[in-house]
């Protein structure tokens, strides 16, 4: 029996996905908090978000598979 099609539903990719960008999270917002003094909560979510999309993107090139 294969296993090939054990990650195709939308749930495990995207559990995967929060895998590969998740260090990029505690990341963006510790940074977004400290940058952003004003508004530290609203400064920590943006930079949680970009830390992501950063990390995230930073894997897919480096695996090449973008």
């Amino acid at each position: 029996m294969s296993d090939i099609g054990i990650l195709n539903d939308p749930w495990s990719v995207a559990f995967v996905l929060l895998i590969l960008g998740a260090p990029g999270m505690p990341v963006g917002a510790l940074a977004g908090a400290v940058l952003w003094r004003r508004h530290r909560l609203l400064g920590a979510f943006i930079g949680a978000v970009l830390g992501f999309a950063v990390c995230l993107l930073g894997v897919m090139l480096w695996k090449d598979l973008i």
